[in-house]
């Protein structure tokens, strides 16, 4: 005889406590349990979850637990307990596997990973199907879509059964188009304007760029991004007490326009009253943290200057060991003088030291590599300065896509931290091959293969090769940057370099000079390098002794045709700007002095200062100031100077407006000459393009270049009678294309044998 004592199902689950009604009252003792209904699972599995066994006594709790724990295990859609005789019986219906999970139709996000999101959420290959699982996940994605502005998506999924208790999951994907700002409006704001407040967004109603940025195409993420600049904004204008009262998104009812309204409660601008230090500073001087606080009474309070204020202290503190200093600002709200006294409250904690020195993702560089740049020192006091640095030289290396360096503290000490060095490497190896326009060089072809970091010690090896109307050349050269423990390099390279003025209209001579060198680089701080190199080359020199310069034809008179070299040249260089594309604030030193070997060839030295400031203005805004100074003499009896190291000046890269090496002495033909003298400064004001949010890609500036290139010429022209200078616009674009420069500009002092070229662009890497 067969009772059944309880079942439950999807819709059982949620009246368990009516299933009791289906039960015997009376107990029984179970002396055989028997599972029925499995397809897959192993019947030990379901014995493993069975609250009983054999010799219990089954009673109305017993049966709910059973069913209980069999469901929560997610394995089955319905339970069966039933009793024969002295045989407990487990019927149950698995739920079904899923055999595939496909993603049709997905653009706006990778389908990978939209896969692994879903398998994230228990729906994958494999998995047991739950339907409600399904559901939330289409919800999930749906939600992610509506955070990118599509909100005419529509998710489909498809559920086919297959035999042996499988299924096939398939969601289509109908994107639809991408909603479009139609409108950004503020309400409450009555000291600043809503164009302003604007500006300080991502999000735009579309501009003529809008096609690339995706500026003006909805998305929540970039909304509430664009809501904390707004904040930020307000709060660094002094309104310490700006409210969000509500952010109102309206979506027309054909999904393709968004309205956005802000309301906002600006409040009262506030002062520094006082801004003061307080808290024990143990072994730090007091003056040196007080050099830090760069606010002044007085002045309308900028969050953002007082957070880099208490950076720079905690980062101050950390230089003396004390890792895990805090600095709180403490603010007194006058509300009747709109004033505010921070007290800036210190507690250093107690001093740190390192212990381990942990390196981590490098799997093809080696660790002396990495360690070498740290500098940071294993069992040492924890230096916050030391640690920084170390993450910059490792930036500037090349040979990792990023760097991550952390402290975690020893487990059981309260004074030693691990330093935690996590690279992701870099394919630093690559064969590659570029095409590029410059004016006054036409097509410009480049090609090359490099390693910098050759079997991962840090040593770097190329091949390239370049070729324009005015340029060709073939260079082959090896760096090991650490051949001394201190850091000093050394280098060689094999060079032909073919320069062809005679092809692009600038001065009627052609040169080849194959060489040969070696270089070394000597640290002699943190920023500053001293480099010093030896070569020894040959110049075969082209010239037509009809249509030729006398100086020219005098020079290979005297030399020949063929002109050998011993150049011996010393530099100085430091570069402590803070960005190595777009700086905005640091210099960039480079002084340099050539002198060739005497006896051999002929006998010059030359001398090259190559300058740049860099002054931040605003957020937006960067002036930068660059100059150039050198000269070139000969030195000995009855010596020259070699036409074709004289100073070629003019184009993009000299002074702007004028045709590339059109600058100074001409013959009376109007071939250039070149100079022995040269000195040029240009002053830039550098800011993003107007509408454009992405400062990282666009840069605009307007300029004025100013210099003269004068001497080694019989005509005895002043440096007054060579000025030339120009003004005008410029805009630079890191485009997937490589950069491209563009200027206008607007010759001064010219005369009518320069030859002017204002509009000038280049495209490509210049080689």
């Amino acid at each position: 005889m067969k009772h059944k004592l309880k079942t439950i199902g999807l819709s059982g689950l949620l009246s368990l406590s009516l299933c009791n009604a289906y039960a015997d009252n009376s107990d029984f003792v179970i002396k055989q349990i028997r599972v029925e209904g499995l397809q897959r699972i192993e019947v030990g599995t379901v014995y493993s979850y069975l609250p009983v066994k054999v010799g219990d006594t089954l009673t109305p709790s017993k049966t709910d637990e059973i069913i209980h724990k069999l469901f929560s295990t997610g394995f089955f859609q319905d339970v069966r307990v039933e009793e024969q005789g002295s045989t407990l019986i487990v019927d149950v219906a698995e739920r079904p596997v899923i055999s595939k999970l496909s993603i049709i139709g997905a653009h706006e996000f990778d389908e990978d990973k939209l896969i692994k999101s879903l398998k994230d959420n228990g729906l994958a290959d494999g998995l047991i199907f739950d339907q409600s699982v399904l559901d939330n996940a289409v919800l999930g994605l749906k939600t992610e879509y509506y955070n990118r502005g599509l909100y005419s998506v529509i998710l489909t999924p498809t559920v086919t059964q297959l035999e042996r208790n499988r299924v096939n999951i398939e969601i289509t994907i109908s994107e639809g188009s991408t909603a479009k700002i139609a409108e950004i409006d503020f309400t409450g704001n009555q000291v600043f304007k809503t164009n302003k407040l604007r500006d300080e967004m991502y999000l735009t109603t579309g501009n003529w760029l809008s096609w690339w940025f995706k500026d003006n195409q909805y998305s929540s993420d970039k909304l509430a991004g664009d809501i904390e600049k707004i904040r930020a904004f307000y709060l660094n204008q002094g309104y310490i007490d700006f409210r969000l009262n509500s952010i109102q998104v309206q979506l027309t009812p054909d999904k393709k326009s968004v309205y956005i309204t802000v309301n906002l409660k600006e409040g009262a601008q506030y002062r520094y009253k006082s801004v003061k230090l307080a808290g024990d500073y143990r072994d730090i001087p007091v003056a040196e943290l007080e050099r830090l606080v760069t606010v002044k009474p007085g002045t309308i309070i900028n969050q953002e200057v007082l957070n880099k204020n208490v950076e720079a202290i905690k980062t101050k503190i950390g230089d003396y060991g004390y890792a895990f200093a805090n600095v709180n600002p403490i603010p007194e709200v006058d509300a009747k003088d709109k004033t505010v006294a921070y007290t800036l409250f210190v507690d250093t904690g107690r001093k740190i030291y390192v212990r381990n020195i942990n390196i981590s993702g490098n799997d093809k560089t080696r660790d002396v590599v990495i360690r070498r740049e740290l500098r940071q020192e294993e069992a040492a006091l924890y230096n916050a300065a030391a640690i920084k640095r170390s993450k910059e030289r490792l930036d500037v290396l090349g040979y990792f896509k990023s760097t991550d360096v952390t402290t975690t503290p020893v487990p059981g000490v309260n004074d030693q931290v691990d330093m935690n060095v996590k690279v992701v490497e870099n394919n630093t190896g690559s064969i590659n091959f570029g095409v590029g326009y410059a004016q006054g060089q036409g097509i410009i072809l480049n090609g090359g293969i490099s390693q910098s970091n050759l079997f991962g010690s840090g040593k770097s090896a190329s091949l390239s090769a370049s070729t324009s109307a005015l340029n060709q050349s073939v260079s082959l050269s090896f760096t090991d940057p650490y051949y001394l423990a201190n850091g000093t390099s050394l280098g060689y390279d094999i060079y032909d370099n073919n320069y062809t003025p005679n092809n692009v209209g600038i001065s009627p001579y052609s040169t080849q000079t194959i060489g040969a060198r070696v270089r070394t680089s000597v640290p002699v701080s943190e920023f500053d390098r001293i480099n010093v190199s030896l070569g020894l080359e040959n110049n075969q020199i082209s010239v037509n002794s009809n249509t030729a310069p006398l100086r020219f034809v005098q020079f290979t008179n005297q030399y020949g045709n063929s002109v050998n070299a011993i150049p011996l040249t010393v530099s100085w260089a430091r570069n402590t700007t803070d960005n190595t594309l777009w700086p905005t604030s640091g210099a960039n030193y480079s002084q340099s002095f050539t002198v060739t070997a005497p006896g051999v060839g002929a006998q010059y030295y030359k001398f090259l200062s190559t300058d740049a400031w860099y002054f931040p203005l605003s957020d937006s805004f960067t002036w930068k100031t660059n100059g150039e100074l050198g000269f070139i003499n000969a030195y000995g009896d009855n010596q020259q100077v070699p036409f074709y190291q004289n100073f070629i000046e003019g184009g993009p890269g000299s002074i702007r407006g004028y045709y590339i090496g059109s600058i100074g002495p001409k013959d009376t033909d109007g071939s250039s000459l070149g100079g022995t003298r040269w000195a040029m400064l240009s002053n830039n004001l550098l800011f993003p393009l107007p509408g454009i949010k992405d400062t990282k890609s666009v840069r605009m500036s307007l300029f004025y270049d100013i210099g003269t290139l004068y001497g080694g010429t019989p005509f005895n022209l002043t440096p007054e009678q060579m000025v030339r200078a120009s003004y005008g616009v410029g805009m630079l674009w890191v485009s997937p294309m490589g950069p491209i420069q563009v200027s206008y500009a607007i010759p001064m002092f010219n005369q009518p044998l320069d030859n002017i070229q204002s509009f000038q662009f280049t495209m490509g890497q210049m080689f």
